[in-house]
């Protein structure tokens, strides 16, 4: 009795042990198969830049904000539903830039230090409030503080510098800065666009009626469309009357003034000339054993305007169709050194916050470059020669200003 006791005892305490192992051998591979799904995905929400990469200059939308107008009939004109105010940053817009702040130091973490260090890079913004906060929360998830820079254990943030310029003296971002020849030549766009607003007068006498707002010009039609984008994108019901119209047809109108109000070879030069010549400029720097020019990386804290101009200016050549960039995209320009010594420029497109891959975009300037299709990027020199004739340093003097 004793002994098959003890064989019992031994056989329950084999099994015991065998299904032991079996769940040890299942949570192992369970446990191995999740590391390499989340290493998978880590991999590509954020791939390392290469280890070739020498300077970069982003150029980046600011995030999500309220309607910059509201009209007379509008349902949710009320401040409640825009606490902040018409154009201001939203909580939404907030967690975008901040979240491309880390995506950056993701990316760029092999390449910048993980300090702060001024001289490093520069960060540079319009003056609308929603820029220059929208660059503040780029740069605090870039650079978090770390070691001796940490000045709060309970806030990890640090300030660091952003610079901007009033409207009158703005030639690189919004262009506003007075500019004779720009005006001039902007009244041809405007004849043009005025001929397609006299097509449409039935639907902006619709609209005026609807919305209770006088609809006149092709400024109007975009900010009513504007707003109902924005609201819609904030889970509000579309009201009644744009049913008809919108999205469809508004956003066919609106992209009018996104896309042909500078649709001149003069007016994209004019609008785009100095920010090009920034980003060339800084390039050549990099590469010039003479300039002791230690920055890595240009920022610019900017608007949907600013990257569509520089998209059109330097003939970018994936289409962009009626969109409008959404809101945290950016343009990025990599400067690489080859092996063999050579410089090489990738453009890349981050479209808003949850493009983790990026496209890879192409100049047309640069389609004979016989690399192209086999690294993505465009040799420095091609790439300047096909920049340079809408490139310029003095704005003044281009614009003809005495």
């Amino acid at each position: 009795m004793g002994s098959k006791g003890n064989k019992s005892s031994v056989l329950r305490s084999c099994k015991s042990h065998q299904k032991g192992a079996f769940l040890t051998v299942i949570l192992l591979l369970i446990f191995f198969v999740a590391t390499a799904c989340v290493g998978f995905l880590l991999m590509n929400s954020s791939p390392r830049v290469e280890s070739s990469v020498r300077f970069v200059s982003i150029l980046h939308r600011h995030g999500e904000r309220a309607p910059i107008l509201t009209y007379p009939l509008d349902p949710y004109k009320d401040a409640a539903f825009w606490a902040d105010g018409p154009e201001q940053l939203l909580q939404e817009g907030k967690v975008t830039t901040y979240d491309l702040g880390q995506f950056l130091r993701e990316r760029y973490g092999g390449f910048l230090s993980s300090r702060y260090k001024a001289h490093e890079i520069l960060m540079r913004s319009s003056r609308i409030d929603r820029c220059l906060m929208s660059a503040e929360l780029v740069l605090a998830g870039l650079y978090p503080p770390v070691g001796t820079q940490i000045w709060n254990k309970d806030l990890p943030w640090q300030p660091i510098p952003v610079q901007t310029a009033p409207d009158d003296a703005d030639d690189i971002i919004r262009v506003l800065k007075p500019c004779p020849l720009m005006s001039k030549e902007q009244e041809i766009v405007n004849d043009a666009i005025q001929k397609k607003l006299d097509e449409n007068k039935d639907l902006l006498t619709y609209i005026s009626k609807s919305t209770g707002l006088q609809v006149e010009t092709i400024q109007n039609i975009d900010d009513i469309h504007d707003n109902l984008l924005i609201s819609e994108q904030r889970g509000f019901k579309v009201p009644e009357w744009a049913r008809e119209i919108y999205p469809k047809k508004l956003q066919e109108l609106a992209a009018i003034n996104y896309f042909q109000l500078y649709d001149t070879p003069l007016l994209r030069k004019l609008r785009s000339g100095i920010l090009i010549n920034d980003i060339l400029d800084s390039m050549w720097k990099k590469i010039n054993a003479s300039e002791k020019f230690e920055r890595r990386m240009n920022i610019f804290s900017a608007h949907d305007t600013t990257l569509g101009r520089l998209w059109q200016a330097i003939d970018i050549s994936e289409d962009l169709g009626l969109e409008k960039p959404i809101y945290g995209s950016a343009l990025i320009f990599e400067l690489h050194e080859t092996s063999t010594s050579k410089y090489r420029v990738k453009i890349l497109y981050k479209r808003g916050m949850l493009d983790r891959d990026m496209t890879v975009l192409h100049i047309k300037g640069c389609e004979g470059d016989p690399m192209a299709h086999q690294d993505g990027m465009c040799d420095l020199d091609t790439f300047s020669s096909a920049l340079e004739p809408k490139a310029f340093s003095d704005y003044d003097k281009e614009c003809k200003i005495p």
